[in-house]
C-alpha cells in the first residue's frame, strides 16, 4: 500500500548572483513519459481489462496507486482521462451498510459524486466502484474494467526557491514514527542540512532556500502504531543554471561519507571502519619515484591551448623557417662556389700536364735527330 504524500511548491526567489536575471520564476511539475499531468496529479490509463484486485496490482508495480478522486477538482478530471475504469474505492466491511474506503485507508466524505440511482447493490455485492459518463457507479470487483493509475509529479524548482515536501498524513494520531530520506544514484545519503521538518511533530520537510545539492528522491517514511511501514516517493530536480553553481562533486562525496558513519563512533574505531578506503586513497595518491622525472617532461610539454600561446607559436615557427632557410641558403651558395673553384683548379692542372707531356715529345724527336745525324757521320 503507498501511502499519500502530497508536495507543493511555495514560489519564493531571492538574489544569488547580482549579475543574473533573478527575477520570478515558477516551480514546474512534470510527469514521466507515457502519463499526463492533470491539476497536480499524473495519470496513466491502461485499456487491459483487469478485475479490481489485478488493476490495484498493475498500478502497485508502476510505483502508482489505483486513481483516488477525493476533491471535487481530481473529480472534475475523470471525464478527461477516459469512461468505465476503476477508482481505488471500496466497501471493505462487505455489509449491507455502506462504508466506502479509499485504498489508502482514508473515509469517503463526500457523496455527490454518484451517478443518478447510484450506488444500488443491483448485482450484489457490489462492492467496488467504476467512472462511467454521469458520474460514479457501484459494480461487482470480480468484473473486468480499464485502469487508471495515479503518482504524484515530480517537482523541478529554480535554486534558492522555498519547497515544501508535505506529507499528507491521516489519523496522525496513529504515526509512531515519521522520517524522509533522500537518494542519488541509488545510494541513500542524509538529508539536507538545510531543510526543516520531516519528523511526527511536523511532518513536512521544508526547505527555505532550495540548493542544487538538494537534488534528488524523497521517500516520506511513516509507522504506524499498528506497525504497518509505509513509503512514497517523489523527485526533486533543481534548476541551477542561472544561479553559478558548484560543478564538483565533493559534497556528494561528504553527504556519502556522513550517511555511512555511525553516531558515538571514537577515532580510533573510525579510522578502522574506513581503513580500506583509506588504503585505496594512499594508493591512488602515491607516486612513482622511478618515473617521476618522465612525468615532470610530460606535464612540461603539455599542450597550452589558449590563442595568445598559439599567435606566438605560430610566429615562432616562422621565425625558425626564416633563419634554417637563410642557413640553408648561404650554405648552398658556398657549396656551389666550392664546385666551380675545384673544377678550375682541375682544369689548370689538366692542362698543366699536356704542356708536360708536349714538351717532353719534343725533346724526345730532338734526341732521336741528334743520334741518327751521329750516326751518318
Amino acid at each position: 500500500m503507498n501511502f499519500p504524500v502530497s508536495l507543493s511548491v511555495v514560489l519564493t526567489r531571492h538574489e544569488l548572483c547580482k549579475d543574473f536575471d533573478t527575477s520570478n520564476t515558477m516551480g514546474i511539475l512534470t510527469c514521466s513519459e507515457g502519463w499526463n499531468l492533470h491539476g497536480s496529479k499524473c495519470y496513466k490509463l491502461d485499456t487491459e481489462m483487469r478485475n479490481f484486485t489485478n488493476s490495484k496490482k498493475f498500478c502497485k508495480n508502476l510505483n502508482a496507486e489505483m486513481i483516488m478522486p477525493k476533491t471535487a477538482e481530481e473529480n472534475s478530471v475523470l471525464p478527461k482521462i477516459g469512461e468505465w475504469f476503476w477508482i481505488g474505492l471500496i466497501d471493505h466491511n462487505k455489509t449491507i451498510t455502506l462504508n466506502w474506503t479509499w485504498n489508502d485507508g482514508a473515509k469517503l466524505e463526500s457523496s455527490d459524486r454518484w451517478a443518478n440511482g447510484e450506488p444500488n447493490d443491483d448485482d450484489s455485492p457490489e462492492e467496488c466502484i467504476i467512472s462511467g459518463p454521469t458520474g460514479w457507479a457501484d459494480v461487482p470487483c470480480t468484473g473486468n474494467k480499464t485502469t487508471v493509475c495515479q503518482k504524484k509529479p515530480d517537482i523541478i524548482a529554480d535554486e534558492d526557491e522555498s519547497v515544501t515536501l508535505t506529507c499528507d498524513v491521516k489519523y496522525k494520531e496513529d504515526i509512531t514514527k515519521l522520517f524522509w530520506t533522500r537518494s542519488i544514484d541509488d545510494t541513500s545519503v542524509i538529508v539536507s542540512e538545510y531543510a526543516k521538518g520531516g519528523n511526527v511533530t511536523l511532518p513536512s520537510l521544508v526547505f527555505e532556500h532550495v540548493k542544487w545539492t538538494d537534488e534528488g528522491l524523497y521517500k516520506c517514511h511513516v509507522t504506524t502504531i499498528s506497525g504497518l511501514t509505509l513509503t512514497d516517493e517523489t523527485s526533486l530536480f533543481i534548476n541551477a543554471t542561472n544561479m553559478c553553481p558548484c560543478t564538483c562533486e565533493y559534497r556528494r562525496k561528504l553527504e556519502y561519507w556522513g550517511s555511512k558513519i555511525i553516531p558515538n563512533r571514537t577515532k580510533e574505531e573510525l579510522l578502522k571502519e574506513l581503513e580500506s578506503e583509506l588504503q585505496k586513497i594512499k594508493k591512488e595518491l602515491a607516486v612513482n619515484k622511478t618515473q617521476l622525472s618522465s612525468s615532470i617532461r610530460r606535464r612540461t610539454s603539455a599542450p597550452d591551448k589558449r590563442k595568445s600561446s598559439e599567435t606566438m607559436g605560430l610566429a615562432g615557427a616562422a621565425f625558425i623557417c626564416i633563419v634554417v632557410g637563410v642557413v640553408v641558403l648561404v650554405d648552398l651558395l658556398s657549396l656551389v662556389k666550392f664546385v666551380k673553384s675545384t673544377i678550375t683548379s682541375w682544369n689548370f692542372k689538366k692542362i698543366g700536364e699536356k704542356a708536360k707531356d708536349k714538351k717532353r715529345k719534343i725533346i724526345d724527336i730532338n734526341k732521336r735527330k741528334t743520334q741518327t745525324s751521329e750516326s751518318s757521320a
